[in-house]
């Protein structure tokens, strides 16, 4: 669910956000395509397991935390909240199928646990990351 949630984001940005160039899922990797990750990036990832509804069984709460890292403070920041903004209160957001056989499924609304806010200003190799946490609200319609 998390990759569909990058590809989601990837069309909605219009590509400013392209998964596998400068957007991450799951983890943040040292190199792709041999190249070494860019510094202004945004990561997806998963650190807590998603809630779910024993009497709707097709229901999950997805909790997803992004990071928004760049060797600018104010880059990361507006990166940060320009997702802040497309997310925050986003309804009827359907998540298109990443493997074959994976079900479509809607996001019925997406709600940030808060606003973007820097976790590290800067890291140790000067980068500075802001960090935001999202509950996206799926079912399988």
């Amino acid at each position: 669910m998390i990759r569909a949630i990058a590809q989601w984001i990837e069309l909605a940005t219009a590509g400013a956000f392209r998964v596998g160039e400068n957007m991450f899922v799951g983890y943040l990797p040292l190199e792709t395509l041999g190249v070494a990750v860019p510094r202004r990036c945004v990561v997806l990832l998963e650190n807590v397991p998603a809630d779910v509804d024993g009497q709707l069984p097709d229901y999950a709460d997805k909790y997803i935390q992004i990071w928004n890292r760049a060797g600018d403070f104010w880059a990361a920041r507006a990166d940060a909240y320009a997702l802040y903004e497309l997310l925050h209160g986003a309804t009827g957001i359907t998540l298109p199928p990443v493997d074959s056989g994976e079900p479509v499924r809607l996001a019925l609304v997406v709600d940030a646990r808060g606003q973007p806010a820097p976790i590290a200003q800067p890291d140790s190799r000067g980068d500075f990351i802001f960090s935001a946490n999202y509950v996206f609200r799926i079912e399988s319609p």
